[in-house]
């Protein structure tokens, strides 16, 4: 049982930091007139993505340590 939760929560992990990895870097068109386009890319990451990459690390180590526990 905690072999399964280990790996929900690795797969958990791995889903969040590929979210978070995805909303870091956006452009942003701020003027589209035809085949001329102004963007803008922010390359800050947001509050949202600082906590993604936070829960994805701790999904993963959590996941590792049920995973690779002590069997008894």
């Amino acid at each position: 049982m905690k072999r399964t939760i280990g790996i929900i929560l690795i797969i958990a992990g791995v889903a969040l930091a590929i979210v978070a990895f995805n909303s870091h870097d956006k452009d942003r068109t701020i003027i589209d007139l035809g085949e001329v386009e102004i963007k803008t890319q922010d390359q800050s990451p947001s509050e949202n993505t600082t906590l993604y990459y936070v829960l994805a690390a701790v999904c993963v180590i959590g996941g590792g340590f049920l995973v690779a526990g002590k069997r008894a």
